[in-house]
């Protein structure tokens, strides 16, 4: 038991090590001192990037609020915290883009929502943003088809894209087939039968919610809606960012730049904050602009600023509140064991 628990830990890790690897290959092929001149030119301007950060994560926590039955959706600000929580942690630890996603379900529990209602939404939340990162970088391969004449280039990132929505296709589908239930029958087996209703009817109750929510395509649809404006408004974040490092490009450019970039992030979700390929899209994507590399680097870390900054003391916020939930669970295991006939 501990030797699989040590294998499905090591896997993320490596791929933090990966990422790590890359950025610092990059760097240095691209020239450190070049990087950090194009950075120090910008100077404590670049924090103004973060100002564009809580708009965005409204924006997302309002698709994911969206998905909810319409009779107990959670009110907007716990879902936000719970949503940026849950970015934050996706962002800074070696999760695979996948354990945020988790806590955050499991923090709005904390506040208001039902434990099937908030798992469910994720689920489906996570797939609504894996369509959005398809839809986007289909629109930054039909840019990159009328800038770029190179048909091969365009052809493998259709490729990409394809890639991308057999996954999406697939993961889909295994949501409707209600994949918690036959699981829980699975383990119900190893438990005994003692345990069979619990865990079926738990399991059969969660699957039924992810096709309730399927079953309001309006909802999902404007789920949808909110994150590709989502990611329209994190154009502005390429615009400025560029502008402070003292060249400026073109809102094309930069709608190219972000959807093929979300693209090659959305491909490379087991890297810990796909580090190294995102700093690799702005490279090549800027290549095929005519902009140097040092410049792209520059600019795809001070996007990472924007990201980074507002995102650390939401780790320190999430302990907060686990380390709250932990003491109520004890205050009340304690207040029934002292009521019990044995105290």
């Amino acid at each position: 038991m501990g030797t699989q628990r040590s294998k499905r830990s090591i896997g993320p890790i490596v791929g933090l090590l990966v990422g790590v690897a890359a950025v610092s290959i990059l760097a240095i092929w691209s020239g450190l001192e070049a990087v950090y001149e194009t950075l120090r030119q910008a100077g404590w301007a670049l924090l103004l990037l973060c100002l564009l950060e809580p708009p965005s994560q409204l924006i997302a926590a309002l698709a994911w609020r969206n998905l909810f039955p319409p009779r107990r959706k959670p009110p907007v600000w716990p879902a936000f915290w719970a949503s940026w929580i849950g970015h934050a942690i996706n962002l800074l630890l070696p999760v695979a883009t996948v354990g945020g996603e988790i806590v955050k379900a499991r923090v709005l529990t904390f506040w208001s929502s039902s434990t099937v209602d908030a798992y469910s939404t994720m689920i489906v939340d996570k797939t609504v943003q894996s369509i959005t990162v398809l839809l986007w970088a289909v629109i930054g391969i039909v840019i990159l088809a009328a800038i770029v004449p190179d048909k091969e280039i365009v052809l493998w990132a259709t490729a990409g894209a394809a890639l991308l929505g057999l996954g999406i296709g697939g993961f889909l589908a295994l949501q409707l087939l209600g994949p918690f239930s036959h699981f829980a029958r699975f383990v119900a087996r190893l438990v005994g039968p003692d345990r069979l209703r619990r865990l079926t009817g738990g399991a059969q109750a969660f699957d039924e919610a992810i096709r309730a929510i399927y079953r309001r395509p309006k909802d999902v649809a404007v789920a949808c809606g909110y994150l590709m404006a989502r990611h329209l408004w994190l154009v502005v974040d390429i615009l400025l960012a560029a502008y402070l490092l003292g060249q400026p490009i073109g809102l094309w450019e930069a709608v190219l730049l972000r959807a093929l970039v979300t693209g090659i992030v959305g491909l490379s979700f087991a890297i810990p904050s796909s580090l190294g390929f995102q700093e690799g899209g702005f490279i090549a994507v800027g290549a095929l602009l005519g902009h140097p590399p040092e410049f792209m680097l520059a600019l795809s870390l001070a996007s990472r600023v924007r990201e980074v900054v507002p995102a650390v003391p939401l780790l320190f916020y999430w302990q907060h509140l686990e380390g709250r939930a932990l003491f109520r669970r004890r205050l009340a295991k304690a207040q029934v064991s002292s009521g019990s006939p044995e105290a």
